[in-house]
């Protein structure tokens, strides 16, 4: 159940909705909202410039963001989100971030996500790190 006054912060189990478009108005580079889910803080380099971005919002809170296509991987890390393949060849897009939830991520949450960031082992530990 999702935190009602909660805000985005450090081991959170954070839900958002992401529009992108190529005007600010206009969200028509998906068909449709998509969902995306992460723990935040937990990039091996901590907070990526994305979740920064975030910190501090709470659920219903909208974040809008342009965007270079050729920054997104500066953007976001390695989390894998889930934007179209047409907004990385443009010069700039527009993206809408609406939080729907942020809960607490128990342990194993937490571990299998740390997992996750550590190689190429499919967000299974492989036991040869």
């Amino acid at each position: 159940m999702s935190e009602l006054k909660g805000k985005v912060e450090g081991l959170k189990k954070v839900s958002v909705l992401l529009e992108a478009g190529t005007r600010k108005e206009t969200m028509d580079l998906m068909p449709e909202p998509v969902a995306f889910e992460w723990i935040a803080g937990i990039d091996v380099e901590g907070f990526t410039p994305f979740e920064y971005a975030l910190l501090e919002k709470q659920v219903g809170d909208t974040l809008e963001l342009e965007m270079a296509g050729w920054r997104i991987e500066e953007m976001f890390g390695r989390l894998a989100v889930p934007l179209p393949e047409t907004a990385k060849s443009l010069d700039r897009f527009f993206l809408r971030v609406t939080v729907q939830g942020v809960d607490a991520a128990d342990q194993k949450e937490v571990v299998r996500a740390m997992a996750g960031m550590v190689g190429d082992c499919g967000g299974d530990c492989c036991g040869t790190h």
